[in-house]
């Protein structure tokens, strides 16, 4: 090495992967499978489902609006409110499908991280 910490051209660089590595423990769970084609199918046919329905019904409430200001003359108010209730609306079912999403199937076994191997709690 040189001055600057540098390797020169003619040196051969030190490489650590020649050391022998202590074994790294892996972390696993007991209860981790890896997720199945269907279920990543499901969430993402509910994530679109979301997106769909989140502008379907801030589009249906516009047009609703749209035309209560037709029906009642109150020109910009119709669509004012339709946005607004769309927006309520479209947000609630957002979130009810989201929850959809990611919800534990009932099937698994519940998993108490402080417990040991046989299911007892902590001392």
């Amino acid at each position: 090495m040189n001055n600057l910490g540098l390797n020169d051209p003619d040196e051969q660089p030190q490489d650590a992967s020649d050391e022998p590595r202590p074994e790294e423990p892996i972390i696993s769970s007991p209860y981790f499978e890896p997720e199945s084609q269907a279920e990543t199918a499901r969430r993402m046919g509910l994530g679109y489902a979301a997106g769909i329905t989140f502008f379907a019904t801030v589009a249906f409430m516009l047009f609703i609006g749209w035309g209560a200001d037709l029906l009642l003359g109150t020109e910009p108010w119709g669509i004012v409110v339709g946005i607004v209730l769309g927006a309520v609306i479209a947000f609630i079912q957002f979130f009810r499908i989201t929850n959809r999403i990611y919800a534990k199937p009932k099937d698994t076994p519940a998993v108490n991280p402080l417990s040991d191997d046989q299911g007892n709690p902590p001392l």
